[in-house]
């Protein structure tokens, strides 16, 4: 049995109710048939997903990730047949530019430009928590452009038909941690000194960028012991900030109260930027890789850790200047 989006409304109903009833009537399902298809979703991914009791029904840990899982696929589902309908309903004789982004700190900034990129065009745009998704939507013809990260040790898939160019040869992840940790004290931390420390994580990374994480810290002896799943940035800063967790950061995050960002020695853990574009769209990905330039930059004179690396390490951007230029 595959699971279908019937299945992911159900436990997502489940998850967000507390109960088999008031799940079974949002879905307008009748109970019993709400508690059978759990029972078959259950006995089919051979793990509990809720804990039953005279109060309701609380997610167990795996539950909680499925039920988060199943809210982001749900979403892309719904997304994609608003967009259908809205095809069907205006059919708009503009061109359509569709950009697929993952979610990175330059994002922010750079959302004031996108208007800019293709005058004249319609936007759509994609945000990913993990490159996982955006080159197979670009080898597909479901986007034109694509930017996103990937780790530097990472062969990638070649895209037929579609320009590739590399935008950050390396980017080294950074600690986060209470400014309180006494791991903040130093300027460089080694990677095993993380094997005691609890992680948090983010759920939804599709991309490679998990497995290639995990993998060097096999590497350096250990697995992270991951304790908190959040893609929330507030609630992550929250469970740092207190020292509850530590976490990986891109080097551009924005500095935060009562957080410290430190590199890790020798730097194990690094990315590439990347920027894929079908060719009929060249003009728009050269306005594309211009705006991410300057906002990139923006970002290294801000982060003062990353900005002495980056001065550091002209063999990781060679087309972009140093941080004090």
């Amino acid at each position: 049995m595959d699971l279908g989006p019937h299945h992911l409304r159900m436990i997502e109903a489940v998850a967000a109710t507390g109960s088999i009833s008031k799940a079974a009537a949002r879905l307008n399902l009748t109970q019993p048939a709400v508690s059978t298809m759990l029972r078959r979703v259950e006995g089919h991914l051979g793990v509990q997903l809720f804990v039953r009791s005279p109060e309701g029904v609380v997610p167990t840990p795996v539950g909680e990730e499925v039920a988060t899982r199943a809210r982001a696929a749900l979403a892309c589902i719904d997304d994609l047949n608003a967009a259908l309908a809205h095809r069907r309903s205006d059919p708009s004789p503009l061109p359509l530019l569709r950009i697929g982004v993952q979610a990175c700190p330059p994002l922010t900034r750079l959302s004031d430009q996108l208007d800019l990129l293709s005058p004249g065009t319609r936007l759509q745009l994609r945000v990913d928590q993990g490159g996982g998704r955006i080159p197979a939507l670009l080898a597909s013809g479901a986007l034109d452009i694509g930017l996103f990260q990937e780790p530097v040790d990472y062969t990638a898939p070649v895209l037929e038909g579609l320009e590739r160019l590399v935008l950050v040869e390396c980017e080294p992840a950074l600690v986060g941690m209470s400014t309180a940790s006494p791991l903040a004290a130093a300027p460089t931390i080694d990677l095993a000194d993380l094997a005691d420390q609890d992680w948090l994580d983010d759920p939804l990374d599709d991309g490679p960028w998990p497995a290639y994480f995990r993998g060097v810290c096999a590497g350096a002896g250990f697995q992270p012991r991951v304790r908190f799943w959040s893609t929330d940035w507030q609630i992550a800063t929250s469970l740092i900030r207190s020292g509850r967790a530590i976490g990986i950061y891109q080097p551009t995050a924005a500095p935060r109260d009562g957080m410290a960002f430190r590199r890790i020695t020798g730097d194990p853990l690094g990315q590439r930027v990347v920027l894929v574009w079908r060719p009929e769209v060249e003009q728009a990905a050269g306005r594309l890789r211009g705006f991410f330039n300057d906002v990139y930059m923006e970002l290294v004179r801000d982060q003062r850790v990353y900005g002495e690396w980056w001065d550091e390490h002209p063999e990781a951007h060679p087309a972009l200047p140093v941080a004090t230029s």
